[in-house]
């Protein structure tokens, strides 16, 4: 069933396209839609800072020990004593292990006993007495010699007065003949019996060095039974225990000692810095006066100071680097294979400009910083960071303590766009301003609460 309108109440049809007329009629009667711009966005400015600083040469590198020294056997035996604990402190000349030294024990004394030999021996050449023997066998045939020339003399005379028969004659020469012979046959055996009292004495003086230097020998090798330390370190843990026998071979190392105080650190430097070293140090200075210091990592030590000993003498011509090494008291705060941070002072800088870390952007040109220009649009400047000096960063490049700088919100902003500035410094002072009146607020409540509370 269709429902009726009310009585009295009249309805006004429309066509639809009268309709629509109207509507257009009606929303063309407002004004015109146009683009509002946005403002321009606002970005926190600061101004550079000029001081005087220092520049760092800065570089990773790592720490090694002072001395490192592998610890081996010069004799070989069986084990017989540890006297140290893996990983102790020694101290220089601290015994370690010993190797079973009855052996070389028994050897000293063999070689002790053959020098006692080699000395009677010497003593038995020195007090020869040949020489004498010789010396009275010589003096023995110049006298038969003197009495068989008086005969021979006497024969002559007699056979001139044909007082002799000339067979006595013929023995008186016959024996004169033999004097003659046994002296110069004892005069040989003189020189003989010097020349041998000489060469046994060089013998025996021969004999008891080489006995003396067998003794030495002995000595040594049983010393090298209990082996000590050649410096003070830390110890590593042993490689063999008590019991094995122990080869004198260089491959075999018993146990091996770090020095870790002093300790070194080596880095290498590119050709600028070293460029920059010689400049503030000449070569003609001493590397030991050039101070250093030393950080770790992740580490809460404070930094250690050192000085550079050492400066290679010729730069790498594969890398370009250089090597240099500082050395540090070390106390335990570093282990030797460590990273560490160096810093050697490089040159002092007058009027440096530093700018906050936060205004520093970089991109694939560089770094750089914006700077909003008299214009108020912002510009790019391209810089190098260098130091960093209680919280700022020292860069180069065209830059003022004029110059108005980007001091947060580098990513809101692009060059060439207009922007409205607020100084860093008045937001810093608007942010405590707003702490300070907090605080009074928080006080006056808590002195409203009390007395409420009484």
């Amino acid at each position: 069933m269709t429902q009726k309108p009310p009585a009295g109440l009249g309805i006004c049809t429309l066509p639809a396209a009268s309709l629509t007329l109207l509507l257009a009629t009606l929303v063309g009667c407002g004004d015109a839609n146009t683009f509002q711009a946005p403002p321009p966005p606002e970005v926190i400015v600061t101004r550079p800072t000029a001081q005087r600083v220092t520049s760092y040469i800065e570089q990773t590198g790592t720490a090694q020990a002072s001395e490192f020294v592998e610890v081996r056997s010069r004799v070989s035996g069986y084990l017989k004593e540890i006297k140290f604990k893996d990983g102790d402190l020694v101290e220089e000349g601290q015994l370690l292990l010993v190797i079973d030294e009855e052996p070389f024990s028994v050897k000293l004394q063999y070689a002790r006993a053959k020098e006692s030999e080699a000395a009677a021996g010497l003593t038995r050449a020195k007090e020869s007495k040949a020489r004498e023997i010789a010396r009275a066998n010589l003096d023995l045939a110049k006298a038969e010699l003197e009495y068989a020339r008086s005969s021979h003399n006497r024969s002559v005379a007699l056979v001139d007065r044909k007082a002799t028969s000339r067979a006595e004659f013929d023995q008186t020469d016959a024996a004169l003949q033999k004097a003659e012979a046994q002296v110069l046959a004892a005069q040989s055996e003189r020189d003989q019996a010097e020349t041998e009292f000489e060469s046994n004495i060089l013998a025996a003086e021969a004999s008891l060095a080489l006995a003396k230097s067998e003794v030495r020998t002995a000595e040594i090798d049983l010393g090298y039974c209990r082996i000590t330390a050649p410096c003070a370190g830390r110890i590593d843990r042993r490689a063999v225990d008590v019991g094995n026998f122990v080869a004198m071979d260089a491959s075999l190392v018993l146990c091996t000692i770090v020095r870790v105080d002093p300790i070194y650190a080596y880095a290498a430097i590119n050709e600028g810095d070293l460029i920059r070293f010689r400049n503030r140090y000449p070569a003609g200075e001493r590397p030991d006066t050039v101070p250093v210091t030393m950080t770790v990592d992740e580490s809460d030590a404070a930094p250690l100071d050192g000085v550079v000993d050492y400066v290679a003498p010729s730069v790498h011509k594969g890398t370009g680097t250089i090597q240099i090494r500082g050395v540090f008291k070390n106390s335990g705060e570093v282990t030797p294979g460590m990273f560490v941070r160096i810093k050697i002072p490089a040159e002092e800088v007058d009027g440096a400009i530093l700018v906050p870390e936060r205004a520093i952007g970089y991109d694939q040109a560089g770094a750089y910083v914006y700077v909003v220009n008299g214009e108020q649009k912002i510009e790019r400047r391209s810089v190098t960071p260098g130091e960093t000096v209680d919280g700022k960063r020292v860069v180069r490049g065209k830059l003022a303590v004029q110059d108005q700088i980007v001091a947060d919100g580098l990513l809101k902003v692009r060059p060439d766009m207009q922007v409205t500035v607020k100084s860093l410094e008045d937001r810093v002072e608007s942010k405590r301003a707003a702490v300070n009146r907090l605080k009074k607020t928080q006080q006056s409540e808590a002195v409203s609460t009390s007395e409420a509370a009484l």
